[in-house]
């Protein structure tokens, strides 16, 4: 009966077996079916399709350290700031929570209301025009036939 230790090992060869099999760098195939679909696969294509091996780089050049930490130091004074911010809001929070509730503004009793006047309008024009004599007390007098 076998060890459960070397089962493990056997499991451990056959990846190692696989994974050597298979080169790590590996290229891409760009296959165009005759119906103009197009796929991607790491393995060839059919023979009944156009293959085209694609150049894709593996190794990459190395960052920027200096445009690394600028971007590293605008992060973290991005960061300040909102904390500064949250900060500023909860003081503020805390600062309205600790004043005392607003008064509520007085309405005017109901029940005691204006005087009720029963009775004529105070302030309303007469239909009739005020009482003048219909004929003056004076002469009429033309101004131009006074000297004559």
């Amino acid at each position: 009966m076998p060890s459960p230790l070397s089962h493990n090992v056997f499991r451990a060869v056959m990846v190692a077996a696989v994974c050597a099999v298979f080169p790590a760098s590996a290229g891409i195939f760009r296959c165009t079916a005759a119906d103009g679909s197009v796929s991607y696969q790491e393995m060839a294509c059919a023979d009944t399709e156009h293959t085209r091996m694609l150049d894709i780089p593996t190794q990459f050049p190395q960052a920027d350290p200096a445009a690394r930490e600028r971007l590293f130091a605008r992060e973290a004074e991005l960061d300040r700031r909102l904390e500064a911010q949250r900060e500023r809001d909860s003081r503020e929070s805390v600062a309205r929570a600790m004043q005392p509730p607003e008064q509520p503004i007085p309405v005017a009793d109901e029940s005691v209301g204006y005087p009720l006047w029963i009775g004529p309008p105070l302030f309303q024009k007469s239909p009739r025009p005020p009482n003048r004599p219909k004929n003056p007390s004076r002469p009429k007098v033309n101004p131009l036939s006074r000297g004559m």
